[in-house]
């Protein structure tokens, strides 16, 4: 039964790790697309700046993941949703 819990739970770690490798790695492809949102990647979070209340959180976020959220620096100047105070 111990044996059982620990196999368990290392396929749950697992299973995790590799959610969140698949988004950090695979937005390297849609880069090299003509920059339309239809080229996005599938494996990131859909933000945008309306789910944000300031600019300090959408930056957060886009650094946290630049690949994933470049959609939230619209002109590519790293500064996302300039718009938001």
């Amino acid at each position: 039964m111990k044996h059982k819990k620990i196999k368990i739970i290392s396929i749950s770690t697992l299973m995790l790790a590799g959610i969140i490798i698949s988004c950090s790695d695979s937005g390297d492809s849609s880069e090299i697309t003509s920059g339309s949102s239809s080229g996005s990647n599938s494996n990131c979070p859909t933000k945008t700046c309306d789910d944000f209340k300031t600019q300090a959180q959408a930056q957060a976020t886009y650094n946290s993941n630049k690949t994933c959220y470049k959609n939230l620096d619209r002109d590519g100047n790293g500064k996302a949703c300039e718009s938001l105070k």
